[in-house]
């Protein structure tokens, strides 16, 4: 079953060399661009190779939609942190 993860599980469990713990639970974890960027991958951080790797692997994918002009998505995005609402609108 897909589910879609904010930053602290992926960066939290590929730091103590665990990630895989998400893929043997979900076998595909949906990620939005600014969790991406949120990840550091392309960095020397502890664990961002392990996040590399399963993105190459492919379980763990980049989750793209276009946000509707909407009164209710203006103020999430005016209100709330980028990753959270990308997060919130990754489940469309």
């Amino acid at each position: 079953m897909p589910v879609v993860s904010d930053t602290s599980p992926i960066l939290g469990l590929s730091a103590i060399g665990h990630l895989e713990l998400l893929q043997e639970q979900f076998e595909e974890v949906l990620i939005p661009q600014a969790v991406l960027a949120e990840l550091k991958v392309g960095t020397d951080y502890h664990g961002t190779d392990a996040i590399q790797k399963a993105l190459n692997d492919g379980w763990l994918k980049l989750k793209t939609n276009r946000l509707p002009d909407h009164y209710l998505w203006n103020w999430i995005k005016g209100n709330l942190k980028q990753s959270h609402w990308q997060w919130i609108w990754a489940w469309k």
